[in-house]
């Protein structure tokens, strides 16, 4: 099976032509999506919080037991010799791992990076923010895959397809038992009585990297946040809405549905996070 990507990629100890890159048919990833992966974003040359990312990588690898032969150093030398390899700076990252062929009785993980330029989103999506609406499948808590990033995406990108198909720009998962959990590509965060609020680690979400910052950039700034049980009630009632990911960053909701957020406009805390979370890339990636 050939990779389809362009440019260079790093697949298991080496740098290739995309083209040239193949992986076995008997992958356990392509298989039965038994792997994991990240999506990361390089600017200046260096991944923002890789420490982050390879942090929840290595904690879903040992949750999941999915086999990992490759350790955190070699991982990281990887990912700079993709960006190398690739002439990039400023670029988007996608780190795929899985647990190898079936067939081998001790398998060699399957460790595929490729980078490409970054691009945003659009500036009128920050200036605005975007139309979301709920997804009408619901989270199981009970699914041991929920809140790891594994690699069997699909439920996500159907109902993300489904929501674009509404002109959405995302949609929002709620539990089983009707908490917020998160969009399909973001984490979630309201503003309710001028506290910053998201879903709780064990509700489970997603424990996002760009989540992970603005937590740790309000808490260092002065900002009310917790992390707490949402219901459908509160969003409704949220003064603000924004969505995370280290590719968005901080994206505002100015629609849900058809109920308006804050009048339609970006409000005060989300400009404050977007500022924080811009800072916060500059200082790790320039210095």
């Amino acid at each position: 099976m050939k990779a389809t990507m362009t440019g260079k990629v790093f697949l298991n100890d080496k740098i290739l032509d995309s083209e040239a890159a193949c992986i076995g048919c008997s992958d356990s990833g392509f298989l039965y999506g038994a792997g994991l992966f990240e999506t990361m974003r390089s600017c200046s040359g260096t991944v923002w919080r890789l420490e982050d990312h390879l942090d929840r990588l290595l904690a879903s690898s040992a949750a999941l037991s999915i086999n990992l032969t490759y350790d955190r150093d070699y991982i990281k030398t990887a990912i700079y010799k993709t960006l190398q390899a690739n002439e990039l700076a400023d670029a988007r990252i996608r780190l795929t791992v899985s647990g190898g062929p079936l067939e081998q009785e001790q398998p060699q993980s399957t460790l595929l990076i490729t980078a490409a330029r970054a691009q945003d989103y659009p500036k009128e999506y920050y200036e605005n923010g975007v139309f979301t609406v709920l997804c009408d499948s619901r989270q199981n808590p009970s699914d041991p895959l929920t809140g790891h990033k594994v690699t069997s995406y699909f439920s996500r990108m159907l109902a993300l397809q489904q929501a674009r198909s509404k002109r959405a720009s995302e949609a929002l998962w709620f539990t089983l038992d009707n908490r917020l959990a998160e969009g399909c590509i973001s984490n979630v965060f309201i503003v309710k009585d001028s506290k910053l609020l998201t879903p709780k680690d064990d509700t489970p979400v997603l424990p996002g990297i760009a989540r992970k910052a603005v937590l740790e950039l309000a808490d260092e700034n002065g900002i009310s946040a917790e992390q707490t049980d949402i219901s459908i009630d509160d969003v409704l009632a949220a003064e603000e809405i924004f969505l995370t990911n280290v590719v968005m960053k901080a994206m505002a909701v100015n629609c849900l549905e058809q109920h308006p957020v804050n009048e339609g406009k970006v409000g005060p805390v989300t400009r404050k996070v977007q500022e924080l979370l811009e800072n916060d890339i500059k200082q790790r990636c320039e210095g």
